[in-house]
C-alpha cells in the first residue's frame, strides 16, 4: 500500500476544469485570454474552425458572457 500510495501522490494534478467547462473548452478560454484569434486556435489545437466557434459558442453560455471582452472582464475581475 505505501508503494501505491507514494506513486498516486507523485502524479501531476489533473488540470482545473474552469466553472463546468470542459476540458477542451478551458484550454480555448485560456488561448483567448492570451489574445489569441480563432484562426489560431484551430491551428495550434490541431481542429477545425467550426469546432472552435461552437466551443466558443459553449464557453460564452456556460459563463454568461457574449464577447470576449466580457469573458475577459469575467476571468480577471475587471469592468470597463
Amino acid at each position: 500500500m505505501g508503494l501505491s500510495f507514494a506513486l498516486l501522490q507523485s502524479r501531476k494534478p489533473k488540470e482545473q476544469h474552469y466553472q463546468g467547462l470542459s476540458r477542451q473548452e478551458t484550454t480555448i478560454r485560456n488561448l483567448i485570454l492570451q489574445g489569441k484569434s480563432n484562426k489560431e486556435i484551430a491551428n495550434e489545437l490541431f481542429i477545425s474552425l467550426s469546432t472552435v466557434k461552437s466551443h466558443i459558442t459553449n464557453i460564452y453560455s456556460k459563463l454568461n458572457v457574449t464577447n470576449r471582452q466580457e469573458l475577459l472582464q469575467k476571468s480577471t475581475g475587471t469592468s470597463t
